[in-house]
């Protein structure tokens, strides 16, 4: 079963990127574009002409270098998502060396748009200095992935935001496992299991798949 596994991960990873190069060439639209998650506004043919997809809201929060972080950060870039908390022994460790192996696929492709955030659910403990040393963990440049703490309130408005639960009960803090992949407009695109190999090459392929988005030929 492993074997079947490896080799249709092989043909994913190797087929998906030539048919994205040759629609580049060719400039055919026929590519099928990723979805938008969350809750939409059709159009009603009157004052809404397009549809309004789900907008993440803006979140204030402070990266492990001390310095603030906000959807003003990411202008430009689209970005991988999720929670975690430093002091985490089972989940968040092995879903972070998942995203590390993203990280690293990104700078080694030399994708400039793509840069990445992960947020503490722990903020009372994991201070910028805690999280500039659990970034180091996964080699993270600070000016390409964020480790970012806040307040309780704000990282709570952000779990909201993103749309994946998140809690904090006395000492008990509970957070998703799952990565999202957000555009330029604020707007999710992919939802993944972070501890799943399979998922890692899905959002892999979809980050190419959304930068094409922004470059593909205009008709």
């Amino acid at each position: 079963m492993r074997g079947k596994l490896s080799f249709f991960i092989a043909i994913a990873i190797f087929v998906v990127p030539l048919i994205l190069y040759f629609l580049a060439k060719t400039g055919k639209p026929t590519y099928r574009g990723l979805h938008h998650f969350g809750e939409s506004i059709e159009p009603n043919g009157i004052d809404i002409k397009d549809t309004v997809f789900y907008t993440v809201p803006d979140f204030h929060f402070i990266s492990q270098n001390g310095k603030p972080v906000t959807q003003q950060t990411f202008a430009n870039s689209i970005y991988v998502a999720n929670f975690f908390f430093a002091s985490c022994k089972d989940i968040c460790p092995k879903m972070n060396a998942k995203v590390e192996t993203v990280y690293k696929n990104i700078i080694e492709q030399k994708f400039t748009e793509v840069k990445f955030l992960s947020i503490t659910v722990d903020p009372e403990n994991d201070s910028a200095s805690v999280l500039n040393q659990y970034a180091k963990k996964f080699s993270a440049s600070p000016e390409k992935w964020y480790f970012a703490t806040g307040t309780k309130e704000s990282v709570l408005k952000a779990g909201r935001g993103f749309l994946l639960p998140v809690t904090m009960e006395d000492s008990t803090v509970d957070h998703s496992q799952q990565l999202l992949l957000i555009d330029k407009e604020n707007h999710i695109r992919g939802i993944y299991n972070g501890l799943d190999e399979v998922e890692i090459v899905r959002l892999n392929e979809e980050i190419k798949v959304l930068l094409y988005e922004y470059h593909k030929p205009k008709q």
